[in-house]
């Protein structure tokens, strides 16, 4: 798996801002002499330090009862991202699903396992893939679904509406074959954000 925690070269990204802000005729004091610190630091905090929050070995389980009635588990997510193609900020949110096997699993641990993904430069569709296979080898569901809306700033900054949320689903087992339960995680999936979205 990928996903451990990289070394992140804090004066790699203090070089990599200053050149950025050179190429664009910076002339600001304070963003020359202060911005490349900050940009690094906040490189390190939205797209490593969630990696470190994960622990894929740790992941403990709770056994499910013999008589066990729970059909559908879910929790919603969110997480700072960025695209891999031109470097912008995405910020996603996310509904993750599970039928229980013979174990359920923490709700922290399920959203750290997603972020662990989220929080790189990735693409959507790659991050869906990588979260559900780590998910499954991890928790061994009956099934699991994740749907994913990403606010874009690649997107959004060249003429596309604030309001642009594509959308990525990825399903497997139960929540995939099963109609019952795939329309109840959708339900699921759109209820309210608080604002109803």
């Amino acid at each position: 798996m990928e996903n451990s925690r990289p070394g992140v070269d804090l004066a790699k990204l203090e070089q990599a801002q200053r050149m950025i802000a050179e190429a664009f005729g910076e002339d600001s004091p304070e963003a020359l002499e202060f911005s490349a610190d900050r940009f690094a630091r906040w490189q390190e905090a939205a797209l490593s330090a969630p990696r470190a929050a994960y622990e894929a070995d740790e992941v403990r389980l709770f056994d499910a009862p013999e008589r066990n009635h729970v059909g559908l588990v879910t929790i919603k997510a969110t997480a700072y991202s960025a695209c891999e193609h031109h470097y912008a900020p995405a910020w996603l949110k996310a509904t993750i699903g599970y039928v229980p096997g013979e174990h359920f699993v923490g709700y922290s641990k399920i959203v750290k396992m997603f972020r662990s993904f989220a929080c790189r430069y990735t693409m959507d569709e790659r991050l869906c893939n990588d979260f559900l296979n780590e998910f499954i080898a991890r928790v061994s569901p009956r099934g699991v679904g994740l749907v994913l809306r990403g606010k874009h700033f690649c997107v959004i900054s060249r003429g596309g509406l604030e309001s642009d949320f594509p959308t990525v689903s990825a399903m497997w087992g139960a929540v995939k074959d099963d109609e019952q339960i795939r329309r109840e995680f959708y339900q699921h999936c759109f209820a309210s954000w608080d604002t109803g979205s």
